[in-house]
């Protein structure tokens, strides 16, 4: 299943052929998205600030929105025993919620900061949080707080909890993987190699090995007896924002800005890096419920990669026309100026064909807008980009 800032919930097979329709509710982008245990209900959170229902096997919404955050959802999770799902928001609460009701069990946790992530243990007797203030908390199922964990230099994005719960995995914008004790929050390594935000973190269900999914366009493979990344990195076209193990272990899935999903054999990933034979589903950009600075390893880049990943047919649509695509214009909501609170607005790139019979060649611009790294922490990195004819030129009030 994904969850994307188009508004729907998308349901696929295997092997990369939709599943129904689309599912379309009225609460804007989809910032986060979580299963039942029991695998029969899905629970959505959305830029509206309300948290909806949805039967997975007719796609239909249950009951009304959730209702109580006072900013956009941007996390949710389901307890394994299925009794509560938390959520975290712009707000800087953390509110728990009985399923069966819709209604809060408790008063809401005051953390003070956005929270990007929350996650149940599982044993379901406790939970972790982490956000923009470079903590990670452990809270009781009560709503205790019980440790908090410092370390990270940057904002913490997701949060994977071992199979015993003993410990815990973090990610942040500072571009590592930490592993922690989760009784006392003491520090058991740090594991580096991505360049910028990690976005989102999976345990292999043997827990030999950790994926990771983040910013620079990248999903990796880590060795958790020696804490060393495994083979190359698995790229992507843009970044990467959401990760899933499948339940056997056999396969994961990777999605973000390129508007696709990617299905991978593990095994062939450990062995070769990648594997050829990638299932891609197209749709919109994802978001990512784990799900979340220009990436390092920019687009100047991924034509070479996708030329070599899917060959002339780079776009999917059936064309070898490798005519560069129009973009769709970014622009703040907040205007004059791009302010950090945009994060989790995700970009709409909407590529369609330059209308031309001549290429349109590519000249190196500067590209220095950060979507990740705190103010003041300014990417510059070269891009290649076409020159804009006088009918694709968008204006920006300067700031």
């Amino acid at each position: 299943m994904s969850a994307s800032d188009d508004g729907s919930i998308r349901q696929w097979r295997r092997d990369g052929k939709p599943v129904g329709e689309p599912w379309k509710g009225n609460g804007g982008g989809i910032a986060a998205m979580a299963v039942s245990p029991d695998e029969t209900t899905v629970v959505s959170g959305s830029k509206d600030r309300r948290i909806q229902l949805w039967n997975r096997n007719d796609g239909r919404m249950v009951g009304n929105p959730w209702e109580g955050h006072d900013a956009p959802v941007r996390c949710l999770d389901w307890s394994p025993n299925a009794r509560q799902v938390a959520s975290g928001s712009q707000d800087g609460t953390i509110r728990r919620w009985n399923p069966d009701t819709g209604q809060q069990i408790a008063p809401p946790i005051q953390t003070g900061q956005w929270v990007f992530i929350v996650k149940y243990s599982p044993q379901s007797d406790k939970f972790a949080s982490g956000g923009e203030d470079d903590m990670i908390r452990m809270w009781s199922k009560d709503g205790e707080l019980l440790v908090e964990i410092r370390g990270h230099d940057d904002w913490v994005s997701s949060l994977c909890w071992s199979k015993h719960g003993q410990r815990i995995f973090s990610g942040s914008a500072d571009a590592t993987i930490r592993k922690w004790r989760s009784i006392d929050g003491g520090e058991l390594a740090v594991l580096r190699g991505h360049t910028s935000s990690v976005t989102s973190l999976c345990l292999t269900p043997d827990e030999r090995h950790l994926v990771s999914a983040s910013v620079d366009c990248s999903v990796r493979i880590w060795d958790l007896k020696t804490d060393q990344q495994v083979g190359d990195p698995l790229w992507h076209d843009d970044e990467v924002r959401a990760l899933v193990i499948f339940p056997d272990g056999n396969c994961f899935a990777s999605a973000g800005l390129d508007y696709k999903i990617y299905i991978r054999s593990l095994e062939a990933a450990l062995k070769h890096g990648v594997d050829q034979s990638d299932a891609k589903l197209k749709g919109r950009a994802a978001s990512s419920g784990d799900m979340l600075d220009v990436s390092p390893r920019s687009r100047q880049h991924a034509n070479s990669r996708s030329v070599a990943t899917y060959g002339n047919d780079f776009w999917g649509d059936g064309t070898t026309n490798r005519t560069p695509r129009r973009l769709a214009p970014i622009i703040s909501q907040s205007h004059p100026s791009l302010r950090r609170h945009n994060l989790f607005d995700f970009l709409r790139f909407t590529p369609q064909p330059v209308e031309t019979s001549q290429a349109i060649p590519l000249y190196p611009r500067r590209w220095n807008f950060s979507l990740f790294n705190r103010s003041g922490r300014i990417s510059t990195k070269t891009i290649d980009v076409a020159p804009a004819r006088d009918e694709d030129i968008w204006y920006r009030p300067s700031d």
